[in-house]
């Protein structure tokens, strides 16, 4: 019995999927999209709502990009590995899945404490405590 492989095929497959999500721009045009609906406190609730929503949409599709684009380079090395066949072969396409879940895992968590940082809400105002970036709890008063 024996294997076969299409190496181009598999790196055609992976380029296909590195470029998914290369048009951004609906979610990039979200972004900066704040919700005001006025400075009393059930409309700060449904602000709060709204841009958690938002951040999660946005979130959702970054991070989606981001593993697309550690799939295309895990599954070309994979390819390069298979057509540089030798007795290692095994051990290094096992390490590079390994890495590739890694490297999203680490991507994405480092991701979201930038955005964590850096996303407020209310119309941009930097409240304190106003649940910025996408934890905001939901049930905490304003």
């Amino acid at each position: 019995m024996s294997t076969n492989f299409d190496a181009n095929g598999i790196k055609n497959s992976a380029k296909s999927i590195g470029a998914l999500l290369d048009d951004m721009s609906a979610f990039t045009a979200l972004k900066p999209q704040w919700p005001n609906a006025g400075h009393f406190a059930l409309a700060e609730w449904l602000e709060r709502i709204v841009d958690d929503r938002r951040n999660a949409i946005v979130a959702h599709a970054e991070h989606l990009k981001l593993a697309f684009e550690q799939m295309e380079t895990t599954l070309t090395k994979i390819a390069d590995d298979f057509q540089n066949a030798d007795g290692d072969n095994a051990a290094k396409i096992k390490t590079s899945i390994t890495e590739l879940q890694t490297h999203i895992i680490d991507d994405v968590s480092k991701m979201d404490k930038n955005t964590e940082n850096d996303q407020h809400n209310f119309t941009g105002d930097k409240k304190s405590g106003d649940g910025d970036g996408y934890s905001d709890n939901l049930t905490t008063p304003v």
